[in-house]
């Protein structure tokens, strides 16, 4: 999959709940990994979603965690 195939899905955490839509993604170039996906929750909230934190992505993106156990970005 693409970076840009991430941009705008729908991240929803463990508890089913809806926490915002893919923003971003932060990268290390000289590895050419993915290190975190910023979510953009609500008007100014962003917040870092690591992939290990990530349970599957599809249509939408789930959560293996609640939103409260995400960092701000």
């Amino acid at each position: 999959m693409k970076t840009r195939d991430l941009f705008g899905k729908e991240v929803i955490d463990a508890d089913a709940k809806v926490i915002g839509r893919v923003e971003d993604c932060d990268l290390d170039i000289s590895s050419a990994s993915l290190l975190g996906i910023v979510v953009k929750s609500g008007f100014k909230r962003r917040l870092l979603v690591l992939p290990q934190d990530v349970a599957k992505i599809g249509d939408k993106i789930v959560l293996k965690i609640t939103a409260d156990k995400i960092r701000k970005a």
